[in-house]
């Protein structure tokens, strides 16, 4: 699943800044990002995921890394809610 996850969070965040590429230990505020695209990629993400990211959580998400193992720790697939 971390690299179902690593995609989708690439992808959002490189259309949410309009860049090509997001190394995922650069900073995100490189990139350009601001607090209102922030918050805009964080409920993207809540919905793509189905899992909540709390304020507190967030303000420790600096690089797409963060945010990947963030998701990825809180993130139950379907068969693992099933089991």
């Amino acid at each position: 699943m971390s690299d179902e996850i690593t995609e989708r969070v690439g992808e959002l965040f490189r259309a949410g800044l309009q860049v090509a590429y997001i190394d995922v230990d650069t900073p995100l505020l490189d990139y350009g990002l601001d607090s209102v695209r922030s918050a805009e990629i964080v409920i993207e993400l809540e919905r793509a995921f189905g899992v909540e990211l709390l304020d507190e959580d967030v303000a420790t998400l600096h690089t797409a890394r963060d945010v990947i193992d963030c998701v990825s720790a809180k993130y139950r697939s379907p068969t693992e809610v099933g089991a």
